[in-house]
This record gives structure tokens, C-alpha cells and sequence, in this order.
């Protein structure tokens, strides 16, 4: 038996384009648990099913009417859908003809009497796992919708939903609950994006570790000469997000001395700022944020029951990624691609291993955290000049010390830098002070892109670089 693991079986589309008709009924047969089955015979056949992006997974016979019929059409496939996952078939175990297909796009080549029907369904099923994540990567990339929740879980299919309804509403208070790095700014920015108040302002303020004046001075403006120090007019969040969204980070943090003053602007949409004397209209749609027990505050007295009632009108729940696991591969491979859109890296994909390792892990830190060790790992992974990221790039990531600070970016990078520095300084003993022949340790591309490195890190991080004192020696 054949089985899909974290799709929906239906929603497989394959194409076997074979005028063996015998061999393709076989193959058909094996492959009908998967999804859907087209199948054709010839040239002329294939021109009226075939469009861009319908199929997941086509098998095409290299030999149609003609020897390598199967090669142009897997030209004229890749040409018009790039995605396409194209598993060659053949009774003829040609070598050369094997390589020039893969060059020319098709995932792999199959000889017929070589493997058993059973085995192409598993090699289908392998197939249509990367098929289905890169479509679905690229998918987001392109997408005008919300592409910041990245995944096929249910719990984030729904967040979508509820996001696009409180969206388009434009007045309701919203409330984002989740842990730290599960993306609560995200959706106050999606609500913005996709909803009636997208042409106006989005203004951000997080209201935690802050005095009660700077708070109410954040929030509210204050006049010249207000209180000490207060040598101009400023306008608040309120003001600055007139008509727009303003998201209140940390709202589990408001000191309670504020909570009624927030009330009653959120109520009567007026603010006066410090020292003023005059109420200002202001229409804007708050979005609020927190990873605190609210309940709990409120049940205690640290948080207004009122306040608490008026904020969560619309509460959006967002689950850590642990509770949402199917999506950790997609979310990884979707952030090593945004990398390599960007320019950041040449590599393509995780090795098996560093795939069951990343979904084994916990991720205290969530999707933040992810990424951010998908970052270092790219770093890790082209120091060493590898093509895939496997487990050992991933592995010294996920130390306790990087799992409490991994969404912290200096920290991350700060601490990929003092690896470099380190593995940098033991090519150089190795080598014997050889300069010539450390750079080929590392595998750096030449001696001078090593030296232009090690300066680099040395200059942005003038604290690291006393504690290599050998390598700041010979690179200074």
C-alpha cells in the first residue's frame, strides 16, 4: 500500500504520458491511492490535458514515436511550469539520455524493468512531498493573500479566515494571544494589509518595561512643557495612527494606573494629550497583543475587568509551533527560500536528518526562533561549503544557551561570528600559521575572501577579536 503523509491524498494530480498502454494501466493502477490519475498515450493527447500547474507529478515515457520524444516534451513541460516534478520512465537504460534529462529538469529516471510498481509508488510519494511544499513556497511568495502564516495546519487555516473577517470590519477591537515568537505582529500587520484601513497608517508601540509618563506620553502626545524635559509638542500613537490600525504590544504589561484612561479613549475615541486642554477625535481600529494570563490579572485585580472585556471582542489565538508540527518542514524550507530569493544562499534544501531533527525539537522560541536558526545554519552550512543544511549545522543551534536567546538576532549573530572566529583560528594551527593553507580548510573560495572575513568580524566585534589573539595576529 501506498500512503500520503501530511497531505490530503486528493489533492495529488498525476499525469503518466506512456504508449505502452499495458504498462501505463499497470502504473495507473499503482498509483490511484495517491489521488487522481490522467493518462495518456501519445503527443497529440498530452497537448489537451496538460496546462501549467495542473499536474503534481507527471511520468513521461522517454520514447513515444519516436526515440526521445519523451526529451522534448519535458522541455516544452519545464518551459511552461518550472515546478513541475517530472519522473522520467524508460525500457531503455541509457546513461547518456538519463543525464540529459535530468539536466534538462526531470526529477529522476526510472528504468522499467528495473523497478517494480511498488517502488515507483514510493518514489511518487517522495516526489510529491517536495512537489506539494515547493508550490506551496512559492505560492506564498507570489500570493496577494496572507502570506505571513506560513503552513497547512487547520489552527492556521483558521487564523486566515478569522483575520480576513475582523479585516474588512475595520472598527473591532482585536485581541492576539499566544508565547513569545509565534507571530502575534504579524497578524496585526496582516489585519492591516488586507483590511478597509490599509491605505492609512500602521503604527506599532510595545508597552512593556516603560514608566507610566512615557507610556501615556507614547500613547497619548504631550504639549510643550508638559513635564520636565518636554521642550516640543508631540503627537502620540493615537494621533499618528488617525484612520489607521495602532497594535498595542505587551497590552498584559499596561500599568493599571493607565488601563482606565485607554478605556475610556477606546470608547469615546477622543484623546487629550499631557498638558493639553483640548479633546482630539481620533478613528482608528486597535489591535492589541499579549502572552500573559489576562484572566488571571483580571481575576487578581492587575488587569481592569472592563479593559479586559472591551479588548478581547475579537480574541485570535495563536498555537506554538510544537502544537503544530506537519508545518515545521514547510516553514523551514519557506524561509531558506526566502534567503535564497533574497540572494543570501545557494542552498536548496535540509538533509533527512535535519529534517527529523527540527521536528523533534521543541522551539521554546516558535516560528521566530526557526527562523533564526535557519538563517545561522545557512551561514554555518556555506562556511563548510556544503549543499545541503544537515544535522550537524543545526545542531549546535539548538544549545540551551541559543534556544533561550535564539530570537534575539545580535545574540544569534554574535555568536555564529565567534564560531567563525574559532574555527578560523584552529584552520590556521592546523596549517602551521599558514595562511595559504587555511582558507582551504574552511574552504573558503580563495585566501583573500578568508582575510576579508576575518577582518570583517574583527571590526564588528572588536571584543571578540581579543579573544582570539593568534588570528587577530595574523589577519590584522
Amino acid at each position: 500500500m501506498c500512503h500520503i503523509h501530511h497531505m490530503n491524498v486528493n489533492d495529488a494530480h498525476i499525469l503518466i504520458v506512456d504508449d505502452d498502454k499495458k504498462y501505463a494501466l499497470e502504473l495507473k493502477n499503482s498509483l490511484t491511492e495517491i489521488g487522481e490519475v490522467d493518462v495518456v498515450h501519445s503527443e497529440e493527447e498530452f497537448n489537451t490535458v496538460f496546462a501549467p500547474y495542473k499536474y503534481d507529478l507527471i511520468f513521461l515515457d522517454l520514447r513515444l514515436r519516436e526515440a526521445k520524444e519523451g526529451l522534448d516534451l519535458l522541455e516544452n513541460i519545464i518551459g511552461e511550469d518550472p515546478l513541475s516534478v517530472v519522473i522520467i520512465i524508460s525500457g531503455y537504460g541509457d546513461i547518456a539520455t538519463a543525464v540529459e534529462a535530468l539536466d534538462k529538469g526531470a526529477k529522476t529516471f526510472l528504468e522499467k524493468s528495473k523497478v517494480s510498481p511498488q517502488e515507483i509508488c514510493i518514489r511518487a510519494e517522495h516526489a510529491l512531498k517536495e512537489s506539494v511544499q515547493e508550490r506551496r513556497i512559492r505560492q506564498l511568495e507570489r500570493s496577494s493573500e496572507i502570506d505571513e502564516f506560513v503552513g497547512d495546519d487547520t489552527k492556521i487555516q483558521k487564523i486566515k479566515e478569522l483575520i480576513n473577517g475582523v479585516a474588512q470590519d475595520g472598527e473591532t477591537t482585536v485581541l492576539i494571544r499566544g508565547e513569545t515568537g509565534t507571530g502575534k505582529e504579524l497578524v496585526a500587520k496582516a489585519i492591516h494589509r488586507l483590511g478597509v484601513r490599509s491605505q492609512w497608517p500602521f503604527v506599532t508601540t510595545a508597552l512593556v518595561e516603560k514608566n507610566i509618563e512615557t507610556i501615556v506620553s507614547e500613547l497619548f502626545g504631550h504639549e510643550k512643557g508638559a513635564f520636565t524635559g518636554a521642550v516640543d509638542r508631540h503627537y502620540g500613537c493615537f494621533e499618528e495612527a488617525h484612520k489607521g490600525i495602532l497594535f498595542l504590544d505587551e497590552i498584559g504589561d499596561l500599568p493599571v494606573d493607565i488601563q482606565a484612561k485607554l478605556l475610556r479613549v477606546i470608547e469615546e475615541k477622543k484623546i487629550r494629550r499631557m498638558g493639553g486642554n483640548k479633546d482630539i477625535n481620533v478613528d482608528v481600529q486597535v489591535v492589541t497583543a499579549t502572552n500573559r494570563p489576562l484572566e488571571e490579572m483580571k481575576d487578581d485585580g492587575r488587569f481592569r475587568e472592563d479593559l479586559y472585556y472591551r479588548l478581547n471582542v475579537f480574541p485570535i489565538h495563536l498555537p506554538p509551533l510544537r502544537e503544530r508540527r506537519k508545518d515545521i518542514p514547510l516553514l523551514a524550507k519557506y524561509f531558506l527560500s526566502h534567503l535564497r530569493k533574497k540572494g543570501k544562499t545557494q542552498i536548496k534544501n535540509f538533509t533527512d536528518n535535519a529534517v527529523e531533527l527540527i521536528l523533534n525539537y521543541r522551539w521554546p522560541g516558535n516560528v521566530r526562533q526557526l527562523q533564526s536558526v535557519v538563517t545561522s545554519a545557512v551561514l554555518v552550512c556555506g562556511l563548510e561549503g556544503s549543499q545541503k543544511i544537515a544535522k550537524r549545522h543545526i545542531e549546535p543551534l539548538l544549545l540551551p544557551h541559543y534556544a533561550l536567546h535564539g530570537s534575539d538576532s545580535q545574540s544569534v549573530f554574535k555568536t555564529l561570528a565567534e564560531t567563525e572566529l574559532r574555527m578560523a583560528e584552529n584552520a590556521l594551527i592546523r596549517s602551521g600559521g599558514k595562511k595559504t593553507e587555511a582558507w582551504k580548510l574552511l574552504k573558503y573560495k580563495n585566501r583573500f575572501s578568508m582575510l576579508r572575513r576575518v577582518k570583517r568580524i574583527m571590526s564588528e566585534h572588536p571584543d571578540l577579536a581579543e579573544q582570539f589573539p593568534e588570528l587577530k595576529k595574523s589577519y590584522s
